[in-house]
């Protein structure tokens, strides 16, 4: 059985679009375990529930907003042979559960799977290809929460989250939660494995929200002091400094073909249709 940690802070108004896409899961052998933060009011959780009597949810309040915190509540609660912990404005596809079963009972060696990503209007053929081991450097790329199952078996072994990281945290490091339990997992001797048959939908950045330079000002901070907890080479801390200025030109140039082919496009039938169609 799966355990779904869903964790809504302030936005429980996302979370029904969540529940419906797990309403819709091939695989039905799994309980939600919703742990929602202390400024939403327990009547509107006990409403969203009542929408989906048909799903097992189990709900708990966190005491403060801290994410990391909240996850803890979670694992602690949880009665799955494995955990999945899906931000509250994910959306699954049918197969995502059905999947990450599959490839955990044909690879018992692999104790963690991350699976792919999409946007949420993102359409993706899924791929069966034979899933790829992770290096401890390999885990720093496109590897966020929402696309992490795990065996629950290695909890005794790996512990809880880091509560001095994440969103919410005391600290400053508000990001980075997810990466550490990921390497904190591959310390204590299991496998992570990456896949392209286990799909997540997820909204992309929005690139013009007012709040996002402070946000990257404290993910930044978190991925730093993450490399330095986990004793990470220096060159590897440079490289990931550089990383955003090297990575730029070839981000602009994507774009810049993107939209050019939707221009030279534009132009062709506008011009094909310039006497009239018939």
């Amino acid at each position: 059985m799966f355990s779904i940690i869903v964790i809504s802070i302030n936005r429980i108004y996302l979370v029904e679009r969540l529940f419906l896409s797990l309403c819709r899961q091939i695989n039905k052998n799994f309980e939600i375990v919703f742990i929602y933060g202390p400024s939403i009011n327990k009547d509107d959780v006990d409403a969203l529930c009542n929408l989906f009597s048909n799903l097992t949810i189990r709900t708990f309040q966190s005491q403060d907003n801290c994410l990391s915190r909240s996850r803890n509540l979670a694992l602690s609660k949880i009665r799955g042979d494995f955990f999945a912990i899906p931000d509250d404005d994910c959306v699954y596809e049918p197969s995502t559960l059905e999947m990450a079963r599959e490839l955990f009972e044909k690879y018992p060696l692999i104790s963690a799977i991350i699976g792919k990503h999409m946007g949420l209007d993102e359409s993706c053929e899924r791929k069966n290809t034979a899933p790829v081991f992770l290096t401890r450097y390999a885990v720093f790329k496109n590897c966020p929460s929402y696309i992490q199952f795990y065996r629950s078996s290695i909890l005794p072994d790996v512990g809880f989250f880091d509560e001095n990281l994440g969103v919410g945290s005391h600290t400053p490091y508000q990001s980075g939660e997810e990466t550490d339990f990921a390497l904190r997992t591959m310390q204590a001797g299991f496998a992570i494995a990456r896949t392209q048959s286990v799909l997540v939908h997820h909204p992309y950045e929005n690139l013009q929200n007012p709040s996002l330079r402070r946000k990257v000002h404290a993910y930044a901070a978190g991925r730093m002091y993450l490399l330095r907890k986990h004793h990470f080479s220096f060159v590897f801390m440079i490289i990931n400094v550089f990383y955003p200025l090297v990575i730029l030109p070839y981000e602009c140039l994507k774009e810049c073909i993107y939209k050019a082919r939707y221009r030279v496009t534009m132009f062709f039938y506008r011009l094909l249709n310039i006497t009239g169609t018939k």
